[in-house]
């Protein structure tokens, strides 16, 4: 069986946000000397150091290191005798006073440097030939669109070595048929659509003595009328989805038409007026586009995501290290890796996001022996072997260079194989400045490191940006209890040992705007995640922060002790590096609670801005504004899984409170296998109710679920309101402008989405906690104790409903029936029921079962049985 994640915070990077818990790193020593120091001096007090007002005395490493309080400190006009090489390099950029600390200006784009060189992997130098390359790739390298479709276009460039190669001038983009109409500049390029022409190659990009192109499909323009043309894509790759299912529902759920897509992934279904429109297929997960104007978008284009949990893989192996030279301080390594994140991180499942949990031993004594953490992180001491890590990958596209895949195009279509980028956030962490309570039960260990981390010098980031993996059937997916623990990685990590990684050398804050409430309280605590969008493979991360909402809990972050501001969060993060330069720098803040509510939900509001570049401010002086507001979270959720009315809902209705400024609401119902059902809605019909259609026959029905013994399960169910630039509700531009061939595009919808507010509800379960087996003895009148989670327990404002404990057999036992509506302690999910006094006999049943406020079993049923013996 898959092993439950714990709740993600963010609502996407919601979700690796949650798990920067701990983790490993390339150069974990100290900072690296900018020496040349006068003589290794060791010391107790900063009068041991040659001139304490130039050089302090390290506690943790007892040596004396460089001082600074202002930038000019670290030049040799002010060190004289004592000044630092690397300050002052003809050439050089100089140092910047980090942390008191002088360290090497590290650059941040093209701009930063003089006229004649760029920047690369952090520092300036002449811009590379076009000469070195040796291959290229276009992403998308498969589109299949409609006249009047723009479409943009990256080329990633490698030298001999197999290095990525980003050059400034050079590469030359080519039209080769009157199917595209554009062009480029440097690595992008951007065209549009326009006449029809079955699959060929399109579009040309030359880089030096490389070229390589995409191919490209133009449908007809016209669209027969009566009805829709439904394109069906892979959202991740481009390729069509042939013999996909679109299905054509009424208001109340019901069939009313349903064709199959063809090898190009199109078809026509009968339909006008406002109807449901969706596609299903197996391998994929299932999209409805609910209340669809079919007689004004009448050409549509929808784009599914496989099954997440259906093929497993990614890269694995010890993490990464250098040798130390100058270091003697006993460190804690800390590190977390992984591979870039495609879309929001909520369309993928929290197995392929971050990894299945491990127990990891911790090397510190803090009173706790062991921590529960995703594959891609570890921890470790200085002078001691790096652990393996692992970090699942997401299908997407591959080349035949990948060992084991004999035809790339297969693979791909298969969702065999993919690229993305890998990562790494490193760093060493002296255990004379670790807090006292930084493993304490209880604590947070992502804000702990998103505090610790800003403050230090010593981490640093690294990247591979051709990651290439293949995934293979996941085992147990057969009997729908996908085991990803057991899954097997066949790719190494791709991180070369002899690459150190970029210090994270950009300390600023960020001003983070009020936070939300969700039931009444503030959310608890803030994330910031800076990253870079890389096209074709995801998200990537750069660096961190963090801060927490406790004193007071009001509507902005706690102040941070360097800053001294309430609202403001510290960052540090690195810049593009390893082939990402150019690309644009992302925020991702995440405000979310520390703790799950007792019902199971997990409540988190997300911003994603554009940050121009980083900045070095660590003092905060020039806060990062994102311009951005955090979406209230959806309220009143409710779902009715009965096919039959129940309540104020209709059998099958969706119902929801959302934020007024949201474009789009989506609904995903998940299985226990990772196969989702993702609704599509205007945030103006939520509040009315919208009905989820009956998929047609042959497709499992996903708002379902079938525990160990077969019995129907609800789903779980998670709601997402999501604010998307370039469309305006006001003017109707809800989801079926959005897939509309005119429109913007569902595959963009990661890239033009600025904030997300997301409710995860739990699915309702209830379990016996005494007697803990069946055949047990129990005494006359004795007490019972059931947990129930995902559920709310009471019969007042805000209560779900009660727990109802019926019996079975013996004397005086039949026809009884006990009531809980109330835990016996706050938060525990826990009620206990007094038995009668008069109720004995041998193999009595106990069946606790989960009802409504109207006392009716909840439907699905929710409910276990116990057999005893009551002398």
């Amino acid at each position: 069986m898959s092993h439950p994640p714990r709740p993600l915070a963010l609502a996407c990077l919601a979700c690796v946000l949650l798990y920067l818990s701990g983790c490993g790193d390339m150069d974990m020593g100290p900072d690296s000397p900018v020496g040349p120091f006068p003589q290794v001096t060791y010391c107790s007090v900063d009068q041991d150091c040659p001139d304490p007002s130039l050089f302090f005395c390290d506690s943790a490493t007892s040596r004396c290191e460089p001082a600074c309080l202002t930038r000019e400190d670290c030049g040799v006009a002010r060190r004289g005798p004592h000044a630092l090489a690397a300050c002052d390099e003809v050439g050089g950029a100089g140092c910047q006073c980090d942390m008191n600390r002088c360290v090497p200006v590290v650059c941040a784009a093209d701009t930063d440097c003089d006229s004649g060189t760029v920047c690369r992997d952090g520092a300036c130098g002449s811009p590379p030939s076009e000469s070195r390359a040796v291959a290229c790739e276009v992403t998308p390298d498969v589109v299949v669109g409609t006249p009047g479709m723009t479409v943009d276009f990256h080329v990633w460039v490698r030298e001999s070595t197999g290095a990525p190669l980003v050059l400034r001038d050079g590469v030359a983009w080519e039209v080769l048929s009157p199917s595209v109409v554009g062009g480029g500049d440097g690595h992008h390029a951007s065209v549009v659509l326009s006449e029809p022409a079955s699959e060929h190659q399109a579009l040309a990009v030359r880089v030096g003595n490389v070229s390589c192109h995409a191919r490209v499909t133009v449908l007809p323009a016209e669209v027969a009328p009566g009805g829709v043309r439904v394109l069906v894509v892979d959202a991740l790759t481009g390729r069509p989805v042939p013999l996909a299912v679109v299905a054509v529902s009424a208001d109340d759920g019901g069939l009313e038409a349903a064709m199959v897509t063809n090898a190009d992934g199109a078809v026509w279904v009968p339909a006008e007026g406002e109807v449901a429109l969706s596609a299903f297929h197996s391998d994929y997960g299932y999209l409805t586009l609910a209340r669809h104007d079919a007689s004004q978008f009448r050409d549509v284009r929808m784009a599914l995501r496989r099954n997440p949990l259906d093929r497993f893989g990614g890269v694995k192996g010890p993490f990464p290290t250098l040798t130390e030279t100058f270091s003697t301080a006993v460190s804690l390594r800390v590190g977390l890796m992984g591979l870039s994140v495609p879309g929001l991180p909520t369309d993928l499942a929290p197995e392929s996001f971050l990894g299945p949990e491990h127990e990891v031993a911790l090397p510190v004594g803090t009173g706790q022996d062991r921590l529960s953490l995703p594959s891609g992180s570890a921890l470790w001491l200085t002078g001691s072997t790096a652990p393996d890590v692992a970090a699942p990958g997401v299908a997407g596209v591959c080349d035949g260079s990948l060992p084991g895949v004999l035809d790339a195009e297969l693979a791909i279509r298969t969702g065999a194989c993919g690229t993305r980028t890998a990562w790494a956030l490193t760093g060493a962490l002296p255990l004379k400045e670790l807090p006292l309570n930084l493993m304490a039960p209880g604590t947070d260990p992502l804000l702990q490191l998103g505090q610790l981390l800003p403050g230090s010098t010593r981490f640093f980031s690294a990247l591979s940006r051709d990651a290439r993996f293949t995934l293979a059937p996941t085992p147990g997916i057969l009997t729908g209890e996908p085991d990803t623990r057991a899954a097997e990685y066949a790719q190494a990590l791709p991180f070369e040992r002899e690459t150190p990684g970029v210090r994270l050398s950009f300390p600023f804050a960020v001003r983070v705007p009020p936070l939300p409430q969700y039931r009444g309280a503030h959310l608890d605590r803030a994330y910031v995640l800076a990253t870079v969008a890389v096209p074709g493979r995801g998200m990537v991360p750069l660096g961190l922060g963090a801060a927490a909402n406790v004193a007071p809990a009001d509507p902005n972050t706690d102040a941070d002790a360097r800053l001294g501001r309430p609202g403001l969060v510290p960052v540090r993060m690195a810049p593009t590096h390893r082939g990402l330069e150019g690309l644009p720098y992302r925020l991702v803040v995440s405000a979310t609670s520390g703790d799950q509510a007792e019902d199971g939900t997990v409540a988190t509001s997300t911003l994603v801005a554009n940050l121009p570049r980083p900045e070095f401010d660590p003092d905060g002086v020039q806060p990062v504004d994102a311009g951005l507001s955090f979406l209230s979270l959806p309220e009143s959720v409710r779902y009715n899984f009965d096919g039959a009315p129940r309540g104020e809902l209709v059998g099958r209705e969706f119902q929801a409170q959302v934020d007024g400024r949201a474009s789009v609401v989506r609904a995903e119902f998940t299985n226990r296998a990772g196969r989702r059902w993702t609704v599509l809605m205007d945030p103006d019909d939520t509040d009315d109710g919208v009905v989820v259609p009956r998929p047609p026959p042959g497709f499992e029905d996903r708002t379902f679920d079938f525990d160990g013994v077969l019995q129907e399960t609800r789903a779980k169910l998670q709601v997402e309101a999501l604010r998307v630039r370039g469309l305006d509700r006001r003017m109707g531009q809800g989801p079926s402008r959005l897939v509309a061939t005119e429109g913007l595009g569902a595959e963009r919808l990661a890239d033009l989405t600025d904030a997300v507010a997301t409710l995860s509800v739990g699915r309702p379960e209830v379990t016996w906690r005494h007697p803990e087996a069946d055949g047990q003895r129990l005494a006359r009148g004795s007490a019972v104790r059931v947990s129930v989670s995902g559920f709310r327990l009471g019969t007042g404002s805000g209560g779900e409903g009660q727990v109802r404990v019926s019996m079975r057999g013996g004397s005086g036992c039949n026809d009884q029936a006990l009531f809980a509506s109330a835990p016996i302690a706050p938060g525990r999910g826990e009620v206990e029921l007094q038995l009668p006094a008069k109720c004995s006999g041998l193999g009595v049943s106990l069946v606790a079962t989960l009802v409504d406020l109207e006392g009716d079993p909840l439907r699905p049923l929710v409910t276990t049985t116990r057999q005893v013996d009551i002398p």
